[in-house]
Parts: C-alpha cells; sequence; structure tokens
C-alpha cells in the first residue's frame, strides 16, 4: 500500500435483533419462575420424603418377661390380665429432614386383638427433623374369649399417621422386639364359657 492511499476503516456490524441479552426484568422473571417451581416441587414430593427409624417400645417392669431367644432381638411376652390396662411408651425417631406433625399412632393388630386401645383422643406431636419424640399408648387387655389357651397375638408394627406441609402422611414401622400376648385358660378368661358354640375361637 502506498503511503497516498488512504486506510480503510473497519465498520463494525450491529448484532442481530434477536441475540441480544435479555435484560434484566426478563431474567428476573425467568428466576422468579425457577424458584417458584423449586418451591412446588419441594411440596409435591415432601411427603415421600418422610422416613422413620424402627423402634422399641418402652414398658413397666411388671408388665411382662423379655425372652432373647426368639429372633433377632428377641420377644417381649406381656402378662395377659383380663380387663387390666398396661401403657407403652413408644420412640419416634425422625430420619428425614422435614417436619412432621404427628396425629395418631396404633399398633397393627388382627381383627380380635388381645390388647384393645383405650385412652381417649390422642395429643398430636410435633417430630422435628431428624428429632425424636416419644408417645404414649395404653391397652386393656380383652377379647380373650375368641381365642384357645394356646394362642396368641403378636404386635411387630406401628402404624403412625400425620401431616407434612398440610398433606395427610402415613407410615408403618417395625418393632425391633415384637409383643406377644398369649391368650388364657378358662379360669383366666371371665368372658368364655363352657357352653358349646358360644366362643368364637380362632
Amino acid at each position: 500500500m502506498s503511503i497516498l492511499e488512504r486506510p480503510r476503516l473497519r465498520r463494525e456490524t450491529s448484532a442481530e435483533p434477536g441475540s441480544e441479552e435479555p435484560s434484566r426484568p426478563r431474567r428476573r422473571r425467568r428466576w422468579v419462575a425457577g424458584a417458584v417451581g423449586v418451591v412446588a416441587a419441594g411440596l409435591v414430593l415432601a411427603p415421600y420424603a418422610v422416613q422413620l427409624e424402627p423402634t422399641t417400645a418402652a414398658l413397666p417392669e411388671d408388665a411382662g418377661l423379655m425372652v432373647p431367644g426368639y429372633g433377632p432381638h428377641g420377644v417381649y411376652g406381656l402378662d395377659y390380665r383380663f380387663g387390666e390396662t398396661v401403657t407403652m411408651s413408644v420412640p419416634l425417631a425422625n430420619a428425614s429432614a422435614v417436619p412432621w406433625r404427628i396425629t395418631s399412632a396404633e399398633l397393627v393388630e388382627p381383627a380380635y386383638p388381645l390388647l384393645e386401645p383405650v385412652g381417649g383422643t390422642f395429643e398430636p406431636v410435633t417430630l422435628m427433623p431428624f428429632g425424636e419424640v416419644s408417645v404414649d399408648l395404653s391397652f386393656e387387655y380383652t377379647n380373650c374369649r375368641y381365642y384357645h389357651e394356646r394362642a396368641n397375638n403378636t404386635y411387630d408394627q406401628v402404624l403412625v399417621t400425620g401431616t407434612v406441609l398440610g398433606r395427610e402422611v402415613t407410615r408403618t414401622i417395625d418393632l425391633t422386639v415384637p409383643l406377644v400376648v398369649h391368650s388364657q385358660v378358662i379360669m383366666n378368661c371371665p368372658d368364655r364359657t363352657l357352653i358349646r358354640g358360644d366362643d368364637r375361637r380362632i
């Protein structure tokens, strides 16, 4: 190039209209929409995240006898006393990061349980994330007329119901030490008679 020629200036081409970066309000709307989506997904999935640890019921010393030779952790044989009541304390440990308001807890039982729940209305309790609470469950020894003296009931699960973020959730947890209740001979069961066909035995 000679010194008489002027250098040509490069023209900067303008960006395509569609290639412009989104404005701040648009980016803010997208961020808000994403945050709302995350919250909504959390509300939907939170009830599925609730988990409880297996538990062991605590009973009074005179309630029965621990038999370590049965099962991985043994069994606890309750001393059936017709018409009397027994109260057990059941620890509930939250294994999740979701708080849970517990509205009921009960043993999973057969059609004619030898332990019948008593005690009135269950008082709701709040189980915090990774926290633990204990609930008391009271029962009356009854229904022995439906069983012969070699029959028994085994209780190895607890049914827990509550609410998580306003939605009802139910979980069944295992008792690490199952409870066993043996039926009684006729002398210890006032409901049983000697009339043929009067007892609905199982």
